[in-house]
């Protein structure tokens, strides 16, 4: 029972991580579709707010910052590689339409 419970607490945390970066994307799109900021600036803004609240959440939970910081810029860095490699792929021909 213990596995089922964990495996569905799971989900709902993976639910809740994609609602949050939804909500997020959105924001961020509306801002890039609006075109009164330069990308690069949405970008910045994201990671510091990135910092901020991960500045927050070490202090709410008692943890160390400099773990929280290098954890989340490990995330950072993933997230940015595999969506990086997604795009690559979104626009390289397949071999038969090349």
């Amino acid at each position: 029972m213990m596995v089922a419970d964990e495996k569905a607490a799971q989900e709902r945390l993976a639910a809740q991580l994609q609602a949050a970066s939804e909500a997020f994307q959105g924001t961020a799109g509306r801002l890039l579709r609006e075109g009164e900021m330069a990308p690069q600036l949405i970008v910045l803004a994201a990671a510091r707010v990135a910092g901020e609240l991960g500045a927050g959440m070490t202090l709410a939970e008692g943890l160390e910052i400099e773990t929280t910081l290098d954890e989340l810029a490990e995330v950072l860095r993933l997230a940015g590689r595999q969506f990086h490699e997604m795009l690559l792929a979104e626009a390289l021909p397949t071999a038969g339409n090349a």
